[in-house]
Parts: structure tokens; sequence; C-alpha cells
């Protein structure tokens, strides 16, 4: 090997070792970045806070260093969530092939929660993730994205179908609320837990959490729906929604 040949190997060498560094610093950073802002996110709420504000709590001098590492403020909630659902859309995967074919729609149920409260508990206290969740269920943008990953969608289609041949009688706008309220109570429950947790400085039982939640979520789903009243209850509820004027008497003298 001639020296020309080794000075170029030595300089690519070097330049490996500088981008390298470059790299390992920059996925720091980003992380630190990525961190910082779920933390704010979900301790002040997401119009609370600024690209500024998430930079300087960083510790970072260059105020474009969240524009710079990660993006937008879009980029940037997007990048925090996905941190997240990598894990939560593989645990869903795992349950939900273990759970085809039951004849439980409490175990079948247990997949959509379960995954999610031990992800919680895997992230240790404090933890911010649930209070961020429940800043971002009611945008009307970001409420609205898909929380798994597209590999876990048609589990989730196979999962929607069998929840849905379990209560034959309920119209397809019944069922769409009660998923909604048990979606709504799983996600703000959590973040009160959380949130409870990270005041008290002792971690929340998860798994038990975890049980409670997919209690309510089967009860919610399966219950049975109320008949219409009949013609004389009609007549009892009617009567009962009649507001009387109280009668006026006259002063004497």
């Amino acid at each position: 090997m001639g020296p020309n040949l080794v000075e170029e190997d030595l300089d690519l060498r070097r330049q490996r070792r500088r981008s390298t560094g470059k790299g390992d610093r920059g996925d720091a950073t980003r992380g630190l970045l990525l961190r910082t802002a779920e933390r704010l996110y979900a301790e002040r709420g997401l119009a609370e806070v600024s690209n500024r504000q998430i930079v300087a709590a960083a510790g970072q001098a260059n105020k474009s260093a969240l524009v710079y590492h990660i993006g937008t403020r879009t980029d940037l909630i997007h990048a925090i969530r996905a941190e997240h659902v990598r894990a939560i859309s593989l645990r869903t995967k795992e349950m939900l092939e273990a759970a085809r074919g039951t004849d439980n729609p409490r175990e079948l149920l247990a997949c959509m929660v379960l995954p999610y409260t031990e992800h919680l508990a895997a992230l240790g206290n404090p933890s911010w993730y649930a209070r961020f969740s429940a800043q971002l269920a009611p945008d009307p943008v970001f409420g609205t994205e898909p929380v798994w990953t597209p590999d876990v969608l048609p589990l989730i289609a196979e999962y929607q179908a069998t929840v849905d041949a379990w209560s034959p009688n309920l119209t397809a706008e019944v069922a769409a609320i009660r998923q909604q309220a048990a979606r709504v109570a799983v996600i703000h429950t959590c973040a009160e837990q959380e949130r409870a947790a990270a005041d008290s400085g002792h971690p929340a039982d998860w798994p038990l959490i975890g049980d409670a939640l997919t209690d309510c979520v089967a009860a919610l789903l399966s219950a049975t729906k109320q008949s219409e009243p009949d013609a004389t209850e009609q007549h009892g509820l009617d009567r009962a929604r009649i507001v009387r004027r109280p009668s006026r008497r006259r002063s004497a003298g």
C-alpha cells in the first residue's frame, strides 16, 4: 500500500470518528429536547409551552436547536408520540395475536388497555406520557391520528369486528359513543394516576389500574341497552316534567 493510500485511509477514519461523534451528540440533544418538551407539555399544556421555553429548559444555548434537530412544532409532537407508540404497538400486536379466536370478551378488551398501562409502568416515576396523551386527545388534528404503527391496524380492524359482533343489539351510533367513552376513561384515568404518582413520589400501581380499567371498559361495552319506556311509563315521565307555578297568595290588609 503506497503512502498516499495510507494517508487517505487515515483521513477516512478520522472523518468517520468525527461524523460519528457529531451524530451521537446530535442524537443525545434530540432525545433531550424530546423529553423536555414532553415534560413541559404534560405539566403546562400544549398551548402554554413555546419552542423557546423548551430550548431553554433543555439547557441549549442555540435558540434554533429545536428546529435544527427536530423541525416544526408538529414534527416535535409526532416525534414524542412515536417514541412511545412503537413500544405500545408491539405489545398490542402480541396480545391481539394471542387472543385471536377467544370467546372471552374481557381477554380481547384487555388488548386495548394493558399495553398502555404496561408501557406507563416501564417508564418509571415520574413519567409524563399519560398526561401528554391526555393533552392530545381533544385536539382536532392530533386527537384523530392513529395511535398504533401501520402493521397493527389490520389486527385492530379484526378486534373491532369481533367487538361489534358481541353487541348485535346496539346501533352503530350507540356502539361508537360507548367506545369513545371507554377511550376517554382510559386516557384520562391514566393521566390522573400519573399526576398523582408524580406529586406524591410513590409509583402508581399500574397492574391494578390496568385491571380496573379493563373491567370498566368491559362493563361499558357489554352493558344491556335500556329499552324504550312503554306508554304508561312515558305518561309518568311526562307528568314528572310538568313544572307547576307556585300559587300566589294575596297579602291581607
